[in-house]
């Protein structure tokens, strides 16, 4: 959205010859990106996903953009700067030049939004209502970059002793500083959550797993036929990538093996571990039944 860092612009630039190649560039890859989380989004809208004609159509004109942006950049004598981001250039074809990943901006910004606020309604859990609430503070932080930006350049040429100051230039401001960091904690909010759920659930699985798999190795000793779990070593019982599984199949083979063998002793440690193994393979079905019948409803 920016060009302020200016120590990683000036030399990336110097590799490219030092003629603002890395502007082009930057507004390129802005219509770029734009043509593909447009399209990512409305094929999570669309009911049986884009056509092939929309994504067609959404690549033909991203082409055209990018060739309008090249024509005006390289056919014009203003990219020729020492800091082309200081300010608006008051000429028409900037104006126009960069009109055109504004405008792009904007767009993609009420489109986004869009389907943000479609999005929010049918969710119910917090975490994921909170995300989409910062992906539309995200989006209306680039509506107002786009809008003040594309009126400031108009205005440049109009008026001479046009500066940005005031109340747009601290819009401007907030919508550059925290409408990229609102896209990122809002796209990652659900995900971060959702992993370290996952990962305190793989870690009591794993604890559990090491606990009871002395058990499981006595009981199988004489009936080793009767399992299809495979053999894990020390190490392996700490590396394995799911543990949930394994700590399943060893809990199923205990209690299939008390059923075929009632006469075998156990400890009250060992029946402890037998209920809490049973407590935690029931939780997990439940919560995986669960993330099955959501989508359906």
């Amino acid at each position: 959205m920016t060009l302020m860092p200016q120590p990683v612009y000036r030399p990336v630039d110097a590799l490219l010859g030092n003629g603002n190649v890395t502007y082009f560039i930057f507004h390129a890859l802005t219509i770029v990106a734009i043509a593909l989380l447009d399209v990512i989004v409305q094929e999570a809208m669309a009911p049986r996903g884009l056509t092939r004609a929309r994504k067609h159509a959404t690549t033909l004109i991203t082409a055209v953009i990018v060739l309008a942006q090249a024509l005006l950049f390289f056919g014009s004598d203003w990219r020729v700067t020492d800091d082309i981001a200081a300010s608006f250039i008051p000429r028409w074809d900037f104006t126009a030049y960069a009109a055109t990943t504004w405008i792009a901006m904007g767009i993609f910004a009420v489109s986004f939004a869009t389907a943000c606020l479609f999005d929010l309604r049918r969710q119910r859990r917090h975490v994921t209502r909170i995300s989409l609430s910062l992906v539309l503070l995200a989006c209306l932080g680039v509506l107002t970059y786009a809008v003040i930006s594309l009126t400031s350049a108009v205005l440049a040429v109009l008026y001479a002793d046009f500066l940005l100051v005031g109340w747009a230039r601290t819009a401007y401001t907030l919508s550059l500083l925290l409408s990229p960091i609102s896209l990122v904690i809002g796209l990652g909010l659900t995900a971060t959550v959702d992993g370290l759920a996952a990962g305190q659930r793989n870690y009591r699985d794993r604890v559990l797993l090491w606990r009871i798999t002395p058990l499981w190795h006595r009981l199988m000793r004489d009936t080793p036929y009767l399992s299809i779990e495979r053999q894990l070593s020390p190490l392996q019982l700490l590396t394995v990538r799911t543990p949930g599984v394994h700590l399943y199949r060893r809990h199923v083979e205990i209690r299939d093996n008390l059923l075929l063998r009632p006469d075998q002793t156990l400890t009250p440690a060992e029946m402890t571990l037998i209920d809490l193994a049973e407590a935690r393979t029931q939780a997990r079905s439940a919560v995986q039944g669960a993330t099955l019948v959501v989508p359906a409803q």
